[in-house]
């Protein structure tokens, strides 16, 4: 087909490629080369170029100016919408004259007027509006109660969290499955169930752990894998049990659970060569142990499970007991925050009852359930700002659609408060409070508490955001300085950064000091590297964003999967 050069009678400009050849080569240009395959087959005589000749020579011209139909090609309606438009147009649709008013009003739009209008289109002007009337709207249900007055008045029972930390296969679930099941709290049938279900798959000694380990993966694999949670009462004490997984891979999930604990239960597997196995220099025994430390636990209860493998020996009892409170005395904790508690998950002996008396002839101490009831929990923080570690988020239903779980650290709230979501610094409402799965008007500190919320979409929310009081919030924070203690050693280097359910990629970018651990003065040489065991001060930068995180925030940084350092925000830099 000839352009309109060629039907003009002008020339139109070759293509420089083929300029001043004669005609033949232009038909070379046509014909493709053959190939390997079909010169092996035919031989060299389909090579030979073929002389042809060309009538037509506009097939080897372009036009140096596109046609005036190319340039407006987008100008006028479509086939299809001329098809559309016709077919509307015979069914009577486009007849009126609104129709026909909106037609002639999208004819007069130009190019420039359609780019303008899609600039300053806002899609999300309508979510936003309608997030702060909700936020307002569920303002004006707050009753204004004096929660600090009213949380003075109550008699509830005393309120505990305790965390169950150790190596992997120290019994840690079957122990606290058979403290359950003992205080009532798995009824038989339950357990007949899950005993069945144990021995069906050839692990019959699992069905105790089954009580809080319930996902299928950490069934199958016989390990914890996240933390595990429960409730029970005893007379003097509601606890909640937060059941650490002992495999090195899931410390960020222990991290977790000690971050919101007010003691600890350690437990040792007493049978020969798993105790030093989960005592050596990577096992998670002295891992745990020094991250709860780090995290602010002060009281530790050492179960020595498994007794009953070496015959209620007495020897290796006090062997045991003997090099975990040297090394508990070492990491920190005062010995009189520190007690040894002889037991088995399996048998159940010394858990909730005593032994018979020819099984432990040799203690006459107190019961692991004893135990616990005499550990008070810590003081509470209920008249400082309002701090809240998003440690789960969900949909509670129709009605609340966006909801989330964690433990008041310190403050409280009640229905209709506007809080805080930092680090995006969202504003979010109240609309109801379960502590405990109760329903309730208000919570204080170290109430485990379910918040509905309103005002805010669920995608904003992440695990590890904090909720605060709206007048005195967290920063968000981009580098910081900490005052740690070195797992590792330590040098300008990549490392992630765990504050409860919180995971951040970081960096140490700085050694300032190193700390004398007698006297607490500040060594005047500027360290190249931190050893291992050291005490420091360092400079922490978040790579790629801001987290939430004030003076006296716990942080723990780990690097190639082992804890590097643990300590406490210094300052905001």
């Amino acid at each position: 087909m000839e352009n309109e050069s060629c039907q003009s009678g002008k020339k139109p400009p070759m293509n420089p490629v083929l300029e001043d050849k004669p005609l033949e080569i232009f038909a070379q240009h046509i014909r493709a080369l053959p190939s390997k395959f079909a010169v092996s087959m035919f031989g060299e005589r389909i090579v030979k170029p073929v002389k042809q000749k060309v009538t037509n020579t506009s097939l080897f011209y372009y036009s140096a100016t596109l046609p005036a139909a190319a340039t407006n090609a987008f100008s006028g309606p479509s086939p299809d919408d001329v098809v559309l438009a016709a077919q509307s147009q015979s069914k009577g649709f486009g007849n009126s004259p609104k129709a026909k008013g909106k037609r002639k009003d999208e004819a007069a739009l130009s190019a420039e007027e359609v780019s303008d209008g899609v600039k300053t289109l806002n899609i999300s002007t309508p979510a936003a509006a309608s997030y702060t009337t909700e936020l307002e709207r569920i303002a004006k249900t707050r009753k204004n109660i004096d929660v600090l007055e009213e949380y003075k008045k109550t008699n509830a029972k005393d309120s505990a969290n305790f965390v169950v930390i150790g190596h992997v296969d120290a019994g840690k679930s079957t122990l606290m499955g058979r403290l359950l099941y003992d205080l009532g709290v798995v009824d038989e049938r339950t357990m007949r169930k899950y005993k069945q279900e144990a021995e069906h798959i050839g692990r019959s000694s699992f069905a105790f752990a089954w009580v809080l380990d319930q996902t299928s993966e950490e069934r199958n694999r016989g390990v914890t894998i996240d933390i595990a949670t429960n409730k029970f009462e005893t007379e003097n004490c509601s606890f909640t049990i937060l059941d650490a997984p002992g495999h090195k891979d899931f410390i960020p999930n222990m991290i977790a659970g000690a971050s919101q604990a007010d003691f600890a239960v350690l437990v040792i597997d007493s049978s020969v060569g798993e105790f030093e196995t989960g005592f050596n220099h990577r096992g998670q025994t002295k891992e745990h142990t020094l991250l709860v430390r780090c995290m602010g636990v002060q009281r530790i209860i050492v179960a020595v499970n498994k007794l009953d493998n070496t015959n209620w020996s007495q020897a290796r009892f006090e062997e045991i007991q003997q090099q975990i409170s040297q090394f508990l005395t070492a990491a920190g904790f005062d010995p009189k925050n520190v007690s040894f508690i002889p037991c088995s998950g399996l048998t159940g002996d010394n858990i909730t009852r005593k032994p018979k008396e020819d099984v432990l002839p040799w203690y006459d101490g107190p019961t692991l359930v004893e135990e616990l009831e005499k550990s008070k929990p810590m003081k509470r923080a209920v008249e400082k700002p309002f701090r809240l570690t998003i440690s789960d988020i969900f949909r509670g239903g129709v009605t609340r659609p966006v909801s989330i779980s964690g433990r008041i650290e310190s403050g409280y709230v009640q229905i209709g408060d506007i809080l805080l979501d930092m680090p995006i610094a969202e504003k979010v409402a109240v609309k109801a409070i379960e502590v405990d799965d109760e329903p309730q008007d208000w919570a204080v500190a170290g109430h485990n508490v379910v918040l509905h919320l309103g005002g805010i979409d669920i995608d904003h929310l992440k695990q590890g955001d904090i909720l605060c009081d709206a007048t005195n919030s967290v920063p968000a924070v981009a580098t910081f300085t900490m005052k740690v203690l070195a797992f590792e050693s330590i040098t300008p280097m990549a490392v992630d950064i765990h504050r409860g359910r919180l995971d951040a990629p970081g960096k140490v970018s700085r050694l300032i000091n190193i700390i004398e651990k007698s006297t607490g003065a500040v060594l005047p040489k500027k360290p190249r590297h931190i050893a291992p065991g050291s005490i420091a001060t360092i400079q922490v930068d978040v790579v790629g964003g801001t987290i939430p995180v004030e003076p006296q925030t716990r942080i723990v940084l780990r690097a190639d999967g082992h804890t590097v350092a643990a300590g406490r925000v210094e300052a905001q830099v």
